[in-house]
This record gives structure tokens, C-alpha cells and sequence, in this order.
């Protein structure tokens, strides 16, 4: 069988890599001079940074993609397990460790708001109840495309388990039942942004992150995140994928209502069995696949869909270094209720945006010169539109969340920098495609949205399979090594 993968991020790598090793004759397209997708790197005088995810969890999602080519996750990547999740600052100068041991969590907890490790505690016995209930149904394969007329026995038992967790109750609520302190309240909302919501909205499922980060553990990558592309290009590259940069898609070919190729913006008509799309969803179904052959997903039911919030960075390489930083830090709003306010429902940034910095110096010195430092620093903007034009407001924001890290402690910051490169929502789109910037494609506002997604395998043209951050199960690295899995699992029946 000949496949042909469009895009080569973490989802369209691991599809590759699945098919290959099951005797497929694969062919990787990518637009950009390197494999990876949103998971990039940039360097300048001999600082590093990884331009994409920072953080590594759900390693099974990855050994699995290894496997299948029977390799190790462990041979290829030096894994470094973090002892510390996060590091919290408040505006009042107050911060809270969370240690990667859950027991040290609780005891931290304890000091900083006594009382609420009880409710922790109960949050992190729902979030693995979570985790043990979505596994296999939702995040090992599509569930509503596995169903086929009358759910089997063991589907109504995944069923009836996961509705046991009662989905439609939101984040906020779940996270309200087991924290009375407005700060911790404040941290655990914060995971509806992981996914680009908004905590009211969005399901109190997303509660598995914490089962994620404290029972699965939170790793760095020695040497950055990217190497783990590279060792899924090797990967890919050994079982016989011939991947191609450079290289565009203009238009995926479809006959009869099936896919048959591609066709490069270079005139090259490419053949195959079969085309597995890891570009962004969103767009791909508007600009990729011909007008004829849209029927679920039409232009005008796109422009409708509310999409995930976007991103905005700043990679700074500076002089010295700032002790009251962990590897990965969050610096957050006052009003952490007015930030979502601007974001989803006037559609414009923060005033005082909560602030994600990663320090990968700190764990890994060989990112940053002798006596340096690596700022990744993201906050999450609203997807690309009228109502914010990054184009002339990009330098006012920039100084804007400058001057708040300053404020907060990170005393004359700016007068420090001594490398910077700066992503805005627009970025985004001119370079990954991403559907008006946003990251993770849809937002997973309202429960059912969630598990709504634009499916993996095109309900519109045979033959044709999405995988990535944009599709079913989501974004995040090891959510996309799964969409790929999965993918070239059903391919290969």
C-alpha cells in the first residue's frame, strides 16, 4: 500500500512511522525546512529554544509510536523526570511550588492554603478516574466513529463509565467542589487554557490533567523538546519513509469521491492508497480538499466554529539568571475571571494576561551561554480577527507583558535581553497554517464540543485521514503521537 502523509508534526510523524512499520510504502510532505510542526526550534548566539510545547507527558503515548518501528522512547531521547510540576506567582509576591511527588504536593498545598489538601487530594482520586475511563474509549481510538449501529456490550460499559463522571458539569465547577481558596481555584482553571477554553465552559474532564502531571509524571527532553522530532525523523527515515521538505500541498486529488493523491504548489501530481492530512484541520478542509467533496464540513460551517485561543511568544535570551524561577513558572492574572472575560467574550487580549515562562537553562545548561538564561515566555491571546490587530498593536503587548514579569519580580528584564525573537497570533498562521492562529484548532467550549471534533477519518472522501493537534483526541504532543496511532491502525485494519 502507498501512503502519502501531508505535514510532518508530532501526528503526521507517528502516521508515518505506524504505517511503515506494517509494510506501508509511505511518503512524508512537509512545507517548512524541518519535520516537527508547532514542536520547532530557533537558536542565536548560543542560545536555544524549543518555539512550541515545553512539556512532556503521557510518555506511553510515545513509546507506543516507538514501538511499533521496536524501538525505545528511553534509546532515543534522555528522559529527565521534573521534580517541580510548576512554580506559581501571585501579584501580591506570594508563590506556590508544586512538586512533581503528589504527597509533597499535598504537604505544599497544606502550608500555603491549610485545609485544601483534602480537596486535592479528592481532585486527583476524580482526575485518575478520569484518565482510567477515557484511555481506550476516546483517546486510543475515535469512540462515535467506533460505534457501528448498536454499541457492543463493551462499549455500552465505556459509556455507562464515562458518564458515571457526569461530563457536562464544567471545570469550574468541578474544581470549585474541592478548592475553597480562590488562588488554587485560580491554578486548576487554569487547565481549560491547556485545550484553549474557557474554564465555565469547558468540561470538568480536563480535571485528567492533574492525574497527567502528578501520577504520569512531567519530563524535560535533554538537549530540548525538538529532539524528539528528530528522533521521530530517524525513526520514520529507518523504516523507509521518504520524507520531503519544502515541499507544499496545494490540493489533495480527489476521483469519485476518493482520495487519490496530491498535488504540490511545484505541478507534481503524487499517488497513493491512501493520504493521511496533519496539516491544520480547519484549513485543510477549506483550502486542501476540493469545493465538490465537502459535505460535513463546509466553508460557512467553519467560519461558525469557535476555535481554541492562539499564542503569543516571546523567546529572550538574557544576561544572568533569576532564582526565583522554576523550569516551568506561571506568572498569573490579578483577575483571573477579567483575563477570560477578554479573551472569550470581547475577543481581545489581556490587560494583565497570566504569563507561562519554561527555563529549560535551569535543567539543561547547554541552552543558554555560561552565565545566561532561556525565556520562553506565552501567554494565550483570542484566535486571529478584527477585533485586535496584531499587526500594529504586537509591540504595545509585548511591552505590556514585559512590564508585568517586571512588576512581578523580574527585575529589569528588559535591559537584560540580549537575544529575542517574538510570535504573534499571525506567526502562527503564516507558518503552520493554523486556522485564524489557534493552536489547538477548536475550543472545547461546551462538553459535547469537546469530543466533537472534526473526526479522523473524512466522513466526506474515502480514503482521506486527519491527524494532529486539530482532530480527534487534541492538541498537545502526546495527544498527537496518539492521532497518528490511531490513524495508521485503522489504515492498516
Amino acid at each position: 500500500m502507498d501512503a502519502i502523509v501531508i505535514g510532518g508534526g508530532i501526528g503526521g510523524l507517528s502516521a508515518a512511522i505506524g504505517l511503515a512499520a506494517r509494510g506501508a510504502k509511505v511518503t512524508l510532505l512537509e512545507k517548512n525546512c524541518r519535520v516537527g510542526g508547532k514542536l520547532n526550534v530557533w537558536a542565536k548566539d548560543g542560545f536555544t529554544f524549543d518555539t512550541g510545547p515545553h512539556v512532556l507527558t503521557m510518555l506511553w503515548a510515545l513509546e507506543e509510536v516507538f514501538a511499533a518501528a521496536g524501538r525505545k522512547l528511553s534509546d532515543q531521547v534522555e528522559l529527565t523526570r521534573l521534580d517541580t510540576v510548576c512554580r506559581y506567582h501571585f501579584e501580591d509576591g506570594a508563590a506556590l511550588d508544586a512538586p512533581g511527588d503528589p504527597e509533597a504536593a499535598a504537604e505544599a498545598i497544606a502550608q500555603f492554603a491549610p485545609g485544601e489538601e483534602k480537596g486535592f487530594q479528592r481532585f486527583l482520586t476524580y482526575a485518575r478516574q478520569v484518565s482510567d475511563a477515557t484511555t481506550d474509549p476516546f483517546l486510543r481510538q475515535d469512540f462515535g466513529a467506533s460505534v457501528r449501529g448498536v454499541p457492543s456490550s463493551a462499549q455500552w460499559g465505556q459509556l455507562r463509565d464515562f458518564l458515571a463522571l457526569r461530563p457536562w458539569r464544567t471545570l469550574r465547577q468541578v474544581v470549585r467542589e474541592n478548592f475553597s481558596d480562590p488562588r488554587l481555584r485560580q491554578i486548576f482553571e487554569l487547565y481549560a487554557l491547556y485545550s484553549g477554553s474557557h474554564p465555565a465552559r469547558a468540561s470538568g474532564i480536563f480535571a485528567t490533567v492533574a492525574d497527567v502531571q502528578w501520577r504520569q509524571g512531567t519530563f524535560y527532553v535533554r538537549g530540548g523538546l525538538y529532539r524528539l522530532a528528530e528522533a521521530l525523523r530517524e525513526t520514520a527515515e529507518s523504516l523507509g519513509v521518504v520524507i520531503r521538505t519544502e515541499t507544499p500541498v496545494q490540493e489533495i486529488i480527489v476521483h469519485g469521491r476518493t482520495a487519490r493523491g496530491v498535488a504540490t504548489d511545484g505541478g507534481e501530481r503524487l499517488f497513493a492508497d491512501a493520504v493521511v492530512c496533519n496539516a491544520d484541520c480547519l484549513s485543510a478542509l477549506t483550502t486542501l480538499v476540493p469545493e465538490f467533496a465537502r459535505r460535513s464540513w463546509t466553508e460557512s460551517r467553519v467560519e461558525k466554529i469557535e476555535p481554541s485561543t492562539s499564542a503569543f511568544l516571546l523567546l529572550l535570551g538574557i544576561s544572568g539568571e533569576y532564582p526565583q524561577l522554576a523550569h516551568h513558572n506561571s506568572f498569573l492574572a490579578a483577575d483571573g475571571e477579567a483575563e477570560f472575560n477578554a479573551i472569550f467574550e470581547s475577543g481581545v487580549p489581556a490587560d494583565d494576561p497570566t504569563i507561562g515562562i519554561a527555563c529549560q537553562s535551569l535543567t539543561d545548561p547547554t541552552r543558554a551561554p555560561e552565565g545566561s538564561t532561556n525565556l520562553f515566555v506565552m501567554t494565550n491571546p483570542p484566535a486571529l480577527s478584527s477585533k485586535f490587530d496584531w499587526q500594529h498593536e504586537a509591540a504595545g503587548y509585548r511591552l505590556r507583558v514585559l512590564e508585568k514579569l517586571e512588576r512581578m519580580g523580574l527585575r529589569g528584564l528588559r535591559e537584560r535581553i540580549l537575544v529575542e525573537q517574538m510570535w504573534t497570533p499571525m506567526d502562527l498562521q503564516s507558518r503552520y497554517g493554523a486556522y485564524r492562529g489557534a493552536i489547538y484548532g477548536l475550543s472545547s467550549n461546551g462538553w459535547r464540543q469537546g469530543f466533537l471534533r472534526p473526526p479522523q477519518v473524512s466522513p466526506d472522501v474515502r480514503g482521506l485521514y486527519f491527524v494532529g493537534g486539530s482532530t480527534h483526541p487534541g492538541g498537545g504532543v502526546p495527544l498527537c503521537a496518539l492521532s497518528g496511532t490511531n490513524v495508521a491502525r485503522r489504515i492498516a485494519g
